[in-house]
């Protein structure tokens, strides 16, 4: 892979010009200067701690600066706001037009930051790549975008799906420059623009200037690649970085102590636990629906709330934001109480009888089951992993931790089977509300199988509900399809255990103004960030 790795250009000037410079600069007055010995105003450049550099660098998936870490380079045709709703981007208007298509209006105007303007040409280059790795959440394939005119498109997904323009506001559904590809150098309309790229170390981007909005006040920022949640927080700490993305909730109280700002957002995520009813590879204990029920009711997620999450996370079991349902659709879904007699009863009537150490056995089989922590990162769950197991342990469940390394290590056990629960923090990352159920457990899947599909997907009811979520005109119709699809995975299949609901919290200097949190860490904007004076 080529990338552009541009260095700082001061640094590599003489030191002769670099004070020759300096001293012109002080003898010359002009309107900005402050003669009264006033504050200099503030070096706009950010440094942000992020989490683990997960980008794709080869091939049609390529995304370097559109996920996981979304660094402003790239725009959709829309985006989502706070609330989940809808907003123009690179698309001014669209409309439906039956049975399966939809029209968008383009933005006019509009670069790319090679210079090459922005139409419909670009739209079906993006989408028509899209398509060839797979025809993303939207399903495109290679006959979806149709060029109208220089600035109108039409976009027929290659199933029946209401839900695309929830979709297109995932960073993966970004509009780039026809020709380009994101893992040598990406090019996109955003309000900054590709600089640098270190692998597994850091991604530089700087202001764009032509932006056809408001361009930005940061001149420069830099994402620090820092997996590690505690050494984002000492980098903090240190004056290392100015922002740390996704703080570990202990690490709040202290950091607030010390002067630090936080910023928190709306529950955007979950925890849950998804349990493997395959049966692959010998992992067949989870293949009864009691035992699964009985996790449920020996976990107590008031304390794990309280305790592990610092109470800074929600007692939701919806899995999804439960305001994306309203309240009567979310009231549906049941969840599990805290009732560890009812956990005991059930083991006890699947012919779970506990051993002499406090472990079940049944027919020479002791009731031990692997939890796989890995995504997305181990660290991210911090202690959980640890409660759960001292919880199960109290009704004779005896749990093994799995740590994964890395993303890539988690998937690869993910394809492999290899687990009974696996313990996730999954995001709301589009304005869907059927998103993740159908991504993770239709078992047809959104991106088709990737992996969860042959150990998760229970089928059944389930698989319908998805389908006509999809599919269906009325928001109403769609939240009442979902919330009833989740109850069968929830509640009736115990495929799926939400813990927590999850907001997301970042810290920062007292010197960083306008950071807004996203409840979708990928829907962060930085154009309207600036740095103040000391």
């Amino acid at each position: 892979m080529n990338v552009n790795r541009l260095g700082s250009a001061l640094l590599t000037r003489p030191l002769t010009l670099v004070v020759l410079v300096f001293l012109l600069a002080a003898s010359c007055g002009g309107d900005g200067d402050d003669s009264g010995g006033g504050e200099q105003a503030a070096v706009q450049r950010l440094v942000v701690g992020a989490g683990e550099d997960a980008y794709e660098t080869e091939g049609a998936e390529a995304n370097v600066g559109a996920y996981p870490v979304n660094v402003n380079i790239f725009e959709g045709l829309v985006r989502m706001d706070a609330d989940y709703g809808i907003v123009p981007a690179l698309a001014t208007e669209w409309q439906f037009e039956a049975p399966n298509t939809w029209r968008f209006t383009l933005r006019e105007g509009v670069t790319f930051h090679d210079g090459t303007p922005f139409d419909a040409e670009a739209v079906k280059y993006s989408f028509d790549r899209i398509a060839k790795a797979g025809g993303g959440t939207p399903g495109f394939d290679k006959n979806s975008t149709k060029i109208i005119d220089d600035f109108t498109v039409e976009v027929t997904p290659s199933f029946e799906n209401r839900r695309m323009v929830e979709q297109l506001v995932h960073p993966e559904n970004s509009i780039i420059a026809p020709g380009s590809n994101p893992g040598e150098e990406p090019i996109g309309t955003g309000p900054f623009k590709f600089s640098s790229y270190d692998r597994q170390e850091q991604i530089v981007v700087e202001r764009n200037d032509d932006y056809w909005g408001e361009p930005p006040t940061l001149e420069q920022i830099t994402f620090r690649f820092l997996p590690e949640p505690n050494a984002r927080r000492l980098a903090l700490e240190a004056g290392e970085v100015d922002l740390i993305l996704d703080v570990p909730r202990e690490a709040v109280a202290d950091l607030e102590a010390k002067g630090f700002v936080t910023e928190t957002s709306d529950v955007g995520a979950y925890e849950a636990i998804y349990n493997n009813i395959s049966g692959q590879n010998g992992y067949t204990i989870l293949q009864d629906p009691a035992v699964r029920q009985a996790i449920g009711y020996a976990i107590d997620r008031d304390a794990l709330v309280e305790g592990v999450f610092e109470g800074l996370a929600a007692p939701e079991q919806t899995m999804i934001p439960s305001r994306l349902l309203d309240e009567e659709n979310a009231g549906k879904i049941e969840g599990y109480a805290f009732d560890p007699e009812q956990a005991q009863q059930l083991l006890d009537d699947a012919g779970w009888t506990v051993g002499e150490d406090g472990i079940r056995v049944k027919d020479g089989q002791r009731l031990t089951l692997e939890l796989i922590n890995g995504f997305p990162s181990a660290q991210v769950h911090g202690a959980v992993p640890e409660f759960v197991q001292d919880q199960l342990k109290d009704v004779g469940i005896e749990v093994e931790i799995v740590k994964t390394p890395d993303s890539a290590a988690y998937e690869e056990r993910l394809n492999s089977g290899e687990g009974d629960m696996w313990l996730e923090q999954g995001s709301q990352n589009d304005a869907n509300p059927a998103f993740l159920p159908a991504l993770l457990f239709w078992s047809e899947g959104l991106f088709g199988d990737i992996g969860y599909q042959p150990l998760f997907a229970p089928g059944g009811e389930f698989d319908p509900l998805i389908v006509d979520a999809l599919a269906s005109p009325d928001s109403g119709e769609v939240k009442s399809l979902v919330a009833d699809a989740m109850h069968v995975l929830i509640d009736e299949e115990a495929v799926v255990l939400p813990l927590a609901g999850i907001y997301r919290i970042n810290v920062m200097s007292d010197k960083v103004q306008g950071f807004e949190a996203q409840p979708s860490g990928l829907q962060v904007r930085y154009d309207e960030v600036s740095i103040t004076g000391e």
